[in-house]
């Protein structure tokens, strides 16, 4: 089984959509994860031929759209867990707006980071929040169901809301729905433990997406880990779905880190 990557296309915003499209494929990218906030401020702004137009320029290149990141990254003021039930209504809204703009461009994955738009503000605690934000993926979850795409719950150590794999899993079990997943993201993993593979090897059953990064924020071989025990892990659980390089650091430069580390990765 090999593994295909993706690079999530916030790295090249700096180009035209077409341009990052042929420059991917020609560095042997399979797929690219969309950030919305690239495209529009809401994607609602996105008309149906904008939205082919997205697809077919993906298409045309030879990329797969695995799906959508960063979702809640703009338009400010909306927020998952907020003690307001109004702007809690707004995000869920929003959520399903999104759910069918990734289903019109063909992706398959919704992954729900953003840290601060899920933060449990006072009087809330951590685990009062972590209900409410079931509570407002209701709507959209809904909503994958009739798109077949996959919501996916985060773990990030940048939130006070689900931090580790662990709790990531128990609110899906939790919620109880077949299009609500976890997934697997390197650099909030190391953040809770030096054996990402035991980690990859406990929960596989939940993990439906992976995000290579390195605990330093940058890409793949350009940090201290060493990413052959993780794939190996990988292959051994049966992972069949996608591995979405998400650097925040893009050193030494986007072009050359998306080169450069995938050619790291398939080496290994």
């Amino acid at each position: 089984m090999l593994i295909r990557y993706a690079l999530c296309n916030e790295v090249l915003r700096h180009l035209r959509w077409a341009d990052a499209c042929a420059l991917l494929s020609s560095l042997s990218y399979e797929g690219v994860e969309l950030a919305p906030f690239t495209f529009a401020e809401r994607v609602e702004l996105l008309d149906s031929d904008a939205r082919a137009e997205i697809r077919r320029t993906a298409h045309q290149h030879g990329l797969e759209i695995v799906g959508l990141h960063m979702l809640l990254w703009s338009p400010s003021g909306l927020h998952a867990t907020h003690p307001d039930p109004e702007i809690r209504n707004a995000t869920a809204q929003y959520l399903v707006a999104l759910v069918q703009f990734c289903a019109d461009v063909g992706g398959q994955v919704m992954v729900f980071g953003s840290p601060k738009q899920r933060d449990a503000l006072p009087p809330l605690t951590p685990e009062q929040a972590a209900s409410l934000w079931l509570d407002t993926l209701q709507p959209a979850l809904r909503a994958c169901e009739q798109h077949g795409i996959l919501m996916l719950l985060e773990p990030l150590p940048e939130t006070n809301v689900v931090q580790r794999l662990g709790e990531a899993v128990a609110l899906v079990q939790q919620a109880n729905h077949p299009n609500l997943r976890t997934m697997l993201d390197v650099k909030s993993a190391l953040a809770e433990t030096n054996d990402v593979p035991a980690l990859i090897r406990q929960y596989a059953p939940y993990i439906a997406h992976v995000h290579f990064n390195d605990s330093n924020l940058r890409a793949p071989g350009y940090g201290d880990t060493d990413f052959a025990p993780i794939l190996a892990a990988l292959r051994e659980v049966g992972y069949t779905g996608w591995a979405s390089l998400e650097p925040f650091d893009y050193y030494p430069d986007p072009e050359t880190m998306a080169r450069e580390s995938l050619r790291y990765l398939q080496k290994l």
